[in-house]
Order: C-alpha cells, then sequence, then structure tokens
C-alpha cells in the first residue's frame, strides 16, 4: 500500500509480488523493501532448514550513454 510516505520510494520489479505474499514493507535505501512475511522465528527456520532468497534487484544501475567512437 503507497501512502504520502513511501510516495517517493522507488519500487523493484518484484514489489508486486512482495506485496500479493503479504509481506512487510519499509523504506530501505530510497526503496520500498519487503523486510518481513510471517516471521523472525518462522523466516529463521526456512533459511536455515530450507532456502532464502533475497531480492537484489535495487542493488545495480546501469546508465548508458552514446560516444563517438576514438580514432
Amino acid at each position: 500500500m503507497m501512502t504520502s510516505q513511501t510516495a517517493e520510494l522507488r519500487l523493484t520489479a518484484l514489489t508486486d509480488i512482495h506485496q500479493g505474499l503479504g509481506a512487510k514493507m519499509v523504506p530501505f535505501a530510497g526503496y520500498l523493501m519487503p523486510v518481513q512475511y510471517e516471521g523472525i522465528t518462522v523466516e529463521h527456520d526456512t533459511v536455515r532448514n530450507k532456502v532464502g532468497v533475497f531480492d537484489v534487484s535495487h542493488t545495480g544501475e546501469f546508465i548508458l550513454k552514446d560516444r563517438e567512437p576514438s580514432i
């Protein structure tokens, strides 16, 4: 849910999926990021005994510019 406080935050490609899965979303480094789903204990056990995934789609940015070829 976007509020006036989070309206200026950038969104990742996975924001809609995180929100659809019920993630608690918080501001992080200028982005709206998931911080928790079911709770710390459940998520800790899942990472320790199964697998955990971290959304890194906010960690990289490319700026492409045209330039003239050098002679």
